[in-house]
């Protein structure tokens, strides 16, 4: 018997857990956070609890409640952990924490699988980011042990380090009897990919993330025709914007950048995500177009050695950008009055790589020549504002989403009042989707054919039901049997 089961992104947009069982074999498709059911509990402010964090999840519908699934070292705060795993495997379809950020919790004798993007990604995201991120390794909780110092103290123990199994994809690669066919598509991170499933008894389209108005959206097409030759059974399809009947691509973005930057005589401030490589590529040409260059963050300069070392391809190269150097911690950076082990000790380990690299940036240097630089700045690097002192004619572009909720809409209040004290309000918006238009997405279903269709990652899963005969609307945790 072959079953599907949503455990998450049923009417809401991500928190992707789907499970696939064909006969003995259990395989989760993605296993993401719901950022909309989080924030309906959490915020900065309001932090899960650590030593429950698993069963107060499972209480607020963040988690299901399955047996064998969860890492052991946290299950064993609430109940008895299955000596072995239940389930063979986690498939992820890109690496946003909506669709991986909860494999921190699934334990680690069960093996990931996903492309080399998705695996650096999720590297970067353990050795540069703050919160719980262990995906590719996991650090053993709730152990103690005797203090290095003095043996008759105990101290919290957090050395042990549990590798997880992370394999990459192969072409039509097998677990027992399951086959999977990995297509790379396009969408707003490196290492995203769609799915046909072969199963005992039929074929599953799963598309993860996907759009077609992107830099690489012939990947997508491509994943279109192949899936189509399989004549799907079911199609398991995002629809976060199924109700857009018109496309604004990635090129038609970069053509209205390159307007508005040929009139700026001041410096460019942006934000646009910090892993859209493709968004990144529009500013570098952006950049090229007017004689500037892109000056990006540390992290996303690691972000890119990450994918180079990974041998991923279609992403910018990191001498083709700026990387900027802030002064931080004690504010020291280049200042000959204290010794340069000190001045590096404001700064993480992966960090020191960059400072003193050839195209490393500081603010002096930018606010000297600000005709010169195009400055990514996120809402945490509004801060250095302060030392960069953008002149008049400098203009500020928001390449972001509009705010989408209540946080978001607080947050960009406090962006607003930044732009205002620097003199750059008001913005300029400038952004096109991660995710296929309605348009785009009926087209997809009508070129795929598939007998059935299961809406995720949407609020208006019926919306599917306008031009296909047969959607499946489950509700959360409600199993689906092919037959």
């Amino acid at each position: 018997m072959t079953s599907i089961t949503l455990h998450g992104a049923v009417e809401e947009i991500g928190g992707n857990k789907i499970l696939i069982e064909d006969g003995d074999t259990k395989l989760f498709f993605d296993f993401g956070l719901s950022f909309g059911k989080y924030g309906d509990f959490f915020s900065h402010y309001l932090q899960p609890r650590r030593h429950s964090i698993l069963s107060d999840y499972m209480d607020l519908g963040l988690l299901p409640n399955l047996s064998g699934l969860y890492r052991q070292d946290y299950e064993k705060r609430f109940r008895e952990s299955s000596p072995e795993p239940n389930y063979d495997g986690v498939i992820l379809s890109h690496p946003h924490l909506d669709h991986a950020g909860f494999l921190s919790y699934v334990r680690s004798d069960i093996p990931a699988y996903c492309s080399p993007g998705c695996k650096a990604i999720l590297q970067v995201f353990e050795e540069s980011s703050y919160g719980f991120h262990e995906y590719t390794r996991l650090k053993e909780s709730f152990k103690i042990r005797e203090s290095k110092r003095d043996s008759t103290k105990i101290v919290k123990d957090r050395s042990s380090v549990i590798p997880r199994e992370v394999n990459i994809f192969k072409p039509n690669f097998k677990i027992d009897d399951i086959t999977i066919h990995p297509f790379p598509v396009d969408h707003s991170v490196p290492g995203s990919n769609s799915f046909v499933i072969e199963t005992s008894e039929g074929s599953i389209v799963y598309t993860g993330d996907i759009r077609f108005h992107g830099l690489k959206g012939n990947f997508s097409q491509f994943f279109v025709e192949k899936a189509a030759a399989f004549d799907p059974d079911i199609l398991i399809s995002e629809g976060t914007n199924i109700q857009d009947t018109k496309s604004y691509g990635e090129l038609d973005l970069q053509q209205d950048l390159f307007s508005v930057l040929e009139n700026v005589r001041g410096l460019v401030i942006v934000n646009f995500p910090v892993r859209d490589t493709d968004r990144m590529r529009s500013f570098i040409e952006g950049a090229k177009h007017t004689d500037r260059s892109l000056v990006i963050n540390m992290r996303q300069a690691y972000t890119l050695k990450t994918l180079a070392e990974n041998g991923v391809t279609h992403v910018p190269r990191l001498d083709e950008v700026k990387i900027f150097v802030p002064r931080k911690g004690w504010g020291v950076i280049n200042d000959m009055n204290y010794p340069i082990e000190i001045q590096m000790q404001d700064y993480h380990s992966w960090e020191n790589q960059f400072i003193e690299q050839n195209n490393s940036v500081t603010a002096d240097e930018i606010s000297s020549s600000p005709e010169k630089y195009i400055f990514r700045c996120d809402f945490f690097e509004l801060k250095y504002l302060f030392d960069i002192k953008p002149p008049q004619e400098s203009i500020y572009i928001r390449s972001i989403t509009e705010p989408v909720d209540e946080e978001m809409e607080l947050d960009q209040i406090k962006v607003d009042n930044w732009l205002k004290h620097f003199g750059l309000y008001p913005y300029i918006q400038l952004h096109c989707s991660g995710h296929a238009s309605g348009y785009e997405i009926q087209e997809m279903v009508k070129q795929l054919n598939p007998k059935k269709v299961i809406p995720v990652h949407t609020e208006k899963p019926a919306e599917f039901s306008s031009f296909h005969g047969d959607v499946i609307l489950k509700g959360l945790g409600e199993k689906y049997t092919l037959s």
